[in-house]
């Protein structure tokens, strides 16, 4: 897919972005020196293993974990330039109702004593605790409509609702200030396949009808190859590829990608698909490898990838890879949706 609005100014920048946590001395390397640019409009899919460290860049990027280096930089809709990373509590409060976050758990995300009414009005009384009862209560029922929600079943709790409802729910409360952009933290892998395809289809339409950009995080490829634009690959907190979704999933120049792929399931019996173990676990990011993170797992391991961290650089036209031999091999994708018969 071709990139949205090339000539102008990216939304949010994500500039060498690394987030740190340290217990009882052990320092675990949850994020590290994570960069790409996302463009008003467009939905960036971020991909990989548990515990590759998604989530966590997502939660940097809303600023609920502080990131400990780099800066995330958000083009404001009246055209300022801040960063979110270094911005004092006051002017975070300005800024944090235009970037909002849908949460992966549609059960543990609502509080149970709160109506629902009350859980998509909260963010407005946090956020603008003059705005008149009325007002606030014809946007809550505004939002509603438009994710979906039964108007008339407000006033219920969580539990009468079921995992399709919850998810529409959270999104209402994430939309009911009007953001611009959205970080989707693995929105639909709590639901049956059926019900991710109507949020799917309803995020989509909700991003036509208001301009929405997403930060879409998923373990699921099926799902991240059909709402993305571009997606970017982490393993063990680092970005290894970063391209246009179809050139990706056509032309993955990681061999860890190449793994990924290979995994995803394609209906069509007569399509055979060649999977591609990884070998043995994910090491510890308390105690990365030295080198290339995935030179352990990799079939193609070299020498120089066990001594020497490759760098995340231009592979091609918009398409980045952090592997010393990206240029060398000739990757394959056994996932196309247009297959020849």
């Amino acid at each position: 897919m071709e990139n949205k609005n090339k000539n102008e100014k990216p939304i949010l920048q994500i500039k060498n972005v690394s987030k740190r946590f340290t217990s009882k001395g052990v320092c675990v390397r949850a994020v590290t020196d994570v960069s790409f640019d996302i463009m008003k409009g467009e939905t960036i899919g971020i991909v990989g293993e548990s515990g590759c460290g998604k989530t966590t860049l997502g939660r940097c990027i809303v600023r609920a974990h502080q990131a400990s280096e780099g800066q995330v930089i958000y083009q404001t809709a009246d055209g300022r330039e801040v960063d979110f990373i270094a911005l004092d509590k006051a002017e975070m409060k300005k800024v944090r109702k235009e970037i909002q976050m849908i949460f992966q758990d549609p059960y543990s995300s609502l509080d149970p004593r709160m109506t629902v009414l009350d859980i998509i009005k909260e963010p407005l009384l946090a956020n603008y605790p003059k705005m008149p009862k009325s007002e606030m209560e014809d946007r809550v029922m505004d939002i509603a409509k438009k994710v979906g929600l039964n108007t008339s079943y407000l006033k219920r709790y969580p539990h009468a609702f079921s995992g399709g409802q919850r998810q529409r729910i959270g999104i209402a409360r994430a939309l009911v200030l009007e953001p611009r952009v959205i970080v989707c933290d693995e929105a639909v892998s709590a639901l049956d396949v059926s019900i991710q395809a109507q949020v799917i289809n309803l995020l989509k339409d909700l991003q036509e009808d208001m301009g929405l950009t997403y930060i879409f995080i998923s373990h699921d490829l099926s799902v991240v190859e059909h709402i993305s634009d571009r997606v970017g690959v982490m393993y063990l907190g680092k970005m290894v590829e970063y391209a246009e979704t179809e050139e990706l999933f056509a032309h993955p120049k990681h061999p860890y990608t190449e793994a990924l792929l290979s995994a995803v399931p394609v209906a069509d019996p007569t399509v055979k698909i060649e999977r591609i173990p990884l070998m043995g676990e994910i090491p510890n990011p308390a105690n990365p490898p030295s080198g290339c993170y995935f030179h352990g797992r990799c079939r193609y391991c070299k020498q120089i990838c066990e001594n020497q961290a490759p760098a995340f650089e231009r592979i091609g036209n918009d398409h980045f890879a952090a592997c010393h031999l990206a240029k060398e091999l000739n990757l394959s994708s056994a996932f196309t949706r247009d297959i020849e018969k």
